[in-house]
Formats: C-alpha cells, sequence, structure tokens
C-alpha cells in the first residue's frame, strides 16, 4: 500500500511547537499551513502526535511505482485494481508521534503499534468495531517547516478512518448535548444541537452508555491491561449517537494483560521463560481503567444536563446531595418531565401521563442510588462489569 497521492508532512526540531507539525505538501514547491484540527485533513492533534487522514492505494506486485504501470506492459499480476473497484483504495487516520524519542516509545511491545498488532490478530473479537482497527505501521516523508530542504523519513501508524465517526469526539458530544442556546452559534448548529437535545430519549442514553461499556468490554476480551479514560478525547462517536470507537489504545503503556495461570504453570515446571518473567506480582486479568471520575459525570450530564449547560448540572447535583432522599428524587423527577417528557404537563390526563410517571420514577430512583453510591449501586464503579450491571437496570419503559 502507498499514498495514493504524494503527500509530504512537516515537523520542527522543538516538539513543542505544533503549528510547525501542522503544514502539508501534496505538490513540489508547496506547504500548506494549516491552524487546528479539523482543518486540511487535520484530524486530530495529543500531547505525543498529530493525527492525519490519507487516503491508501494498492502499488503493484512487482514493487513498481502505481504511476509508471501505462509504461509498462498489461500484466494482471502487477497491476493495481481500477479506482471503482472493490478494494481499490482505502481511508487512514496516520498517526505522527512529535519526536524520536515519542516514536520509540510507542513502538515498544507493551505501548500503541505493539497492542494494535494484538488488536488487528484478535479483531474477530471486534465485531461490532467499537475499537479502532488498525491497519499497521507505515514509512512516510515529511520536511522541516524551516528548512525545505531538510528531509526525514518517520514511521507512522496506520488506523481506519470512517466518515461516520471522523472527528466527532465523546468531548464534542457531550458539550452539544448539554449546551443552551447562543448567538455565537451557526444556524446549523443551532439546528444540528436542537434536533439532537429533542431526539435523544431515555432509551437513548442507555443505547449510549451501554456501547461505551460494552466497547471497554472488547479490549478486556482481547487481551488489553489499561486504558486511559482520563479524558473524552480517546472516545469517538458516532453520527446517530448509537455506537462509540475507542482510540489512543496505549493504556499507559501497560501492555496486554497478565495471565497468572500461564505464569505458574511455568513456574511448577522450572522453566518459566524470560519473556514472561514480571516485575509485578501476578494479577487477576481485568481491564485497568478509572471509572470514579468521567463515567459518574458523563452520566449525570445526561440525565441532568440536556440543553441546560454545565455549571446547571454542577449546581444541581450539589442541591440533590444535600437534599433529603424525597426532595432529592422529586428534583430529578422534575428534571427528567422537562427534558425527556416536555408535551407531559398539569394538564394532561389518561393512561399515558400515569406510565410517564411511574416510568419517571423509576429512574428517578436509579440515578439518586447511582449518585448517592447507595445500595445496589454502592460499588457500581469498582470495574467495568460493575458498572454494566447498574446500567443495565437504568430503566426504558
Amino acid at each position: 500500500l502507498a499514498s495514493k497521492l504524494p503527500i509530504v508532512f512537516s515537523f520542527a526540531e522543538d516538539q513543542r511547537d505544533r503549528r510547525a507539525f501542522m503544514m502539508v505538501s501534496r505538490s513540489a514547491g508547496t506547504l500548506q499551513q494549516f491552524h487546528a484540527p479539523g482543518e486540511g485533513d487535520i484530524l486530530g492533534m495529543g500531547m505525543n502526535a498529530i493525527v492525519h487522514r490519507a487516503q491508501l492505494s494498492l502499488t503493484q506486485a512487482d514493487g513498481g511505482h502505481r504511476d509508471e504501470q501505462d509504461e509498462k506492459p498489461a500484466d494482471n499480476h502487477s497491476q493495481i485494481k481500477e479506482e471503482g473497484g472493490e478494494d481499490a483504495h482505502w481511508d487512514a487516520a496516520v498517526k505522527r508521534p512529535f519526536s524520536l524519542d515519542k516514536m520509540l516509545v510507542f513502538l515498544q511491545k507493551s505501548s500503541e503499534a505493539g497492542l494494535a498488532k494484538r488488536l488487528r490478530l484478535a479483531n474477530l473479537l471486534n465485531s461490532d468495531g467499537r475499537v479502532l482497527y488498525f491497519y499497521g505501521l507505515g514509512l512516510g516523508l515529511s520536511t522541516n517547516a524551516y528548512n525545505n530542504k531538510e528531509y526525514k523519513f518517520e514511521l507512522m501508524l496506520l488506523a481506519k478512518y470512517e466518515e461516520d465517526f471522523s472527528t466527532y469526539t465523546m468531548r464534542c458530544f457531550v458539550e452539544e448535548y448539554i449546551s443552551s442556546e447562543s448567538s455565537a452559534m451557526s444556524e446549523d448548529q443551532q439546528v444540528s444541537i436542537k434536533k439532537l437535545q429533542s431526539e435523544f430519549s431515555i432509551t437513548s442514553v442507555k443505547v449510549f452508555l451501554v456501547s461505551l461499556l460494552n466497547a471497554f468490554r472488547d479490549l478486556t476480551l482481547m487481551g488489553i491491561q489499561a486504558f486511559d479514560f482520563n479524558h473524552l478525547n480517546n472516545v469517538l462517536v458516532s453520527r446517530d449517537y448509537q455506537s462509540v470507537r475507542l482510540i489512543d489504545i496505549d493504556g499507559n503503556a501497560q501492555g496486554s494483560v497478565d495471565y497468572p495461570t500461564l505464569e505458574r504453570a511455568f513456574a511448577n515446571n522450572g522453566n518459566t521463560p524470560s519473556s514472561m518473567t514480571h516485575k509485578h506480582p501476578p494479577q487477576k486479568p481485568c481491564l485497568d481503567i478509572d471509572l470514579n471520575i468521567l463515567l459518574p459525570s458523563v452520566i449525570e450530564q445526561l440525565i441532568l444536563g440536556k440543553g441546560r449547560g454545565k455549571s446547571f448540572v454542577s449546581n444541581t447535583r450539589s442541591e440533590i446531595w444535600r437534599a433529603t432522599e424525597d426532595d432529592g428524587k422529586a428534583m430529578i423527577r422534575k428534571i427528567l418531565l422537562e427534558d425527556f417528557y416536555p408535551g407531559i404537563n398539569e394538564e394532561t390526563e389518561g393512561e399515558l401521563k400515569i406510565k410517564v410517571h411511574l416510568h419517571v420514577t423509576k429512574v428517578a430512583e436509579w440515578f439518586y442510588a447511582l449518585l448517592k453510591k447507595k445500595s445496589p449501586w454502592a460499588n457500581w464503579t469498582h470495574d467495568i462489569y460493575d458498572a454494566m450491571r447498574c446500567i443495565d437496570h437504568l430503566p426504558i419503559s
């Protein structure tokens, strides 16, 4: 595989000069400057790397350049597939570390490239696509942003790019979900956000959270030891808000899960391979992830914050926490009725009103116990399985 169109990236000796990494050249003598992720196929930027979008296509089997195929005799085995044919090209997210040190770190077995190899081998366990699919490593060319006669080769990590997820992170989703109308927004933004908020039901909340926790479980199934859930930019959200995709799966370089049964089996024979000796004692296989901070915050914003803003969620949470149990649940019921059932009011009569109030009461009971960590959800953030059990019991009807 090779880039369908020629592309040269940019770099700077000072890795803190992020602007210098946001230039791209697609033709001789030009180097176009971009200023923020979202421009010029720049998908994102973190502390350690920048991610570009590139289109890959097949090269000739004999190693010849794809542009040279018209100059050679036709050969079914050396020709690339036609432009419109199946698998003629692939969209890729290209991750470039900012420095050689960072590149060497992310190539280690316990870091992202090593885990990407594991994920690719275990891709049958990723049938729902909740974990980013990796193509492998690639070699790219970049030029010094301040000296276009200086070039270097870089090892880059290539992952699958899908338009449906694109650059829409969980952080963007939550911000739009809780945002109130603002004159600073464009008309298109206001329409999009209003549509999201009006169509996102209690069932949508549950579907979204189930997809997130199932993605964490998929990592566990694939043998990954840890996931960094200390910010919301590691999770992409689909445009229909029903599924998520995990990215940045290096897990603080903890590598894959240790299996103590294998260690003990070798130890009993007295011939433990050096590759299986660990500095840490054997542990129960599990996903090392912090669910105590962000997951409760996300749920609070989904339940309390639709179109109300972050400060409302924070203040309301504090009020519920200080109130008596009955008053706290009454506050939750009121918000749920206003946000998720705006058509139900005091003038509404009949069986529908009774059913809605019964459902809202059940949701309020569930959310209050989750918020205050009361039985049966006293330990719901202990691990992903306790969290999944808790979300399973979110009433939807």
